[in-house]
């Protein structure tokens, strides 16, 4: 599209101020005032503090409360974490205890007949077991562990030879 040129009017010029609509033209004056506020104190309303502070403190211990709230909550979600990956852990270990019984059970398998067969061997007779060392109250089962305990060695006997 083609555009045409427009021939503006000129903008009317008044020569001197002549009261338009009643009005007189207005001025815009700006004064600057030095005011020195250096020795203005501020008093303290006592009241005024009393309430912010009544405000204030409930508000840090509502914070404070959802704070340990959230804190614990959270801590609670590591532990089940925690929790659940040991317990993976020991049904690995389980797993692998069972696979280790069946090894153990299958080379006792295996050797039995040659240990019996090659060299001679025989399952143990309940009188061939002597137990060199019991609890003191004479309890224990085989399979219960014990306590060491450590006890002054004996002296060895002394040899006087004769004169």
């Amino acid at each position: 599209m083609a555009t045409a040129a427009r021939v503006l009017p000129a903008p009317r010029r008044r020569s001197s101020p002549v009261l338009t609509g009643g009005r007189a033209p207005v001025r815009e004056v700006y004064f600057t005032k030095r005011i020195d506020n250096s020795r203005v104190v501020r008093e303290v309303d006592v009241s005024h503090v009393k309430a912010c502070f009544t405000l204030a403190i409930p508000i840090c211990l509502t914070f404070a409360l959802a704070f340990a709230l959230a804190w614990l909550h959270f801590q609670c979600v590591s532990y089940g974490y925690q929790i659940q990956d040991l317990q993976q852990k020991q049904a690995a270990w389980s797993e692998q205890n069972r696979e280790l019984r069946a090894q153990e059970e299958s080379a006792l398998q295996q050797v039995a007949p040659v240990a019996q067969t090659e060299l001679g061997m025989a399952p143990v007779d309940p009188g061939q077991v002597i137990r060199v060392a019991q609890s003191p109250d004479g309890l224990s089962e085989p399979d219960e562990p014990q306590l060491a305990e450590a006890q002054p060695a004996p002296k060895p006997p002394r040899f006087h030879a004769r004169r």
